[in-house]
């Protein structure tokens, strides 16, 4: 309501358990967190298009609860849904409108769309009613050699491995270089961008995206 209806509802089952040990939240292993999500999905559409959710699950138990307002979104917000196992998939394929997917090269994107189409067909879900979105982190600068450099002392700072596909598959360069990577992917499939911007908070590589990437694309 207070974005008019601008809402996205993106949720996963969870994948960080260093996260979840430091709230006190259990943390069981994939399989059963794949199924509370399932059982998660059902509650929250149901709370948002009934007027009461009776609900008992094997992980979650309703009795006549309510959700009020309503969402503005009719009939609910967009739900995007995380993951790429193939229990999760086919969870994707049954309640999902857009799937996020990331820090894979192309041709591992186009691999993983083929795998959730064959879910969509496993679930009798239509393929097209699923958009693909993509995550990844992105540096940005106006030549080359100092996106780079700036890529490489950033994933010092968070203590990534050169080999860990989080930094592997970054998208870095000058604003023509991010215009052609994000193309690759683009060209295979991808809809829509998550983009995790090194230094956000000095502006100056949105402002550079804004002006120079974005356009192209629209």
């Amino acid at each position: 309501m207070i974005s008019n209806g601008r809402l996205n509802f993106g949720i996963g089952a969870g994948w960080d358990e260093v996260e979840a040990a430091a709230y006190g939240i259990p943390f069981p292993r994939a399989g059963i967190r794949v199924e509370m999500l399932d059982e998660a999905l059902q509650i929250i559409k149901g709370l948002w298009t009934q007027d009461e959710v009776i609900f008992k699950g094997k992980y979650y138990q309703l009795d006549k609860a309510v959700s009020l307002p309503r969402p503005v979104q009719k009939p609910y917000p967009p739900i995007l849904i995380a993951g790429g196992g193939d229990k999760m998939l086919r969870l994707i394929a049954k309640h999902a409108n857009a799937w996020n997917s990331g820090f894979v090269s192309p041709e591992g994107f186009r691999e993983e769309i083929a795998r959730l189409e064959k879910a969509c067909r496993e679930t009798g879900r239509d393929r097209s009613e699923i958009e693909n979105t993509f995550q990844s982190r992105t540096v940005i600068a106006e030549k080359d050699e100092n996106a780079f450099e700036r890529a490489e002392e950033w994933r010092e700072e968070r203590k990534g491995a050169v080999d860990d596909p989080d930094w592997k598959f970054a998208i870095k360069g000058s604003p023509k270089t991010c215009e052609k990577v994000l193309q690759t992917y683009v060209d295979v499939g991808v809809t829509h961008f998550t983009l995790l911007f090194a230094d956000p908070a000095t502006l100056k590589p949105l402002q550079l995206f804004a002006n120079e990437v974005i356009p192209i694309f629209r």
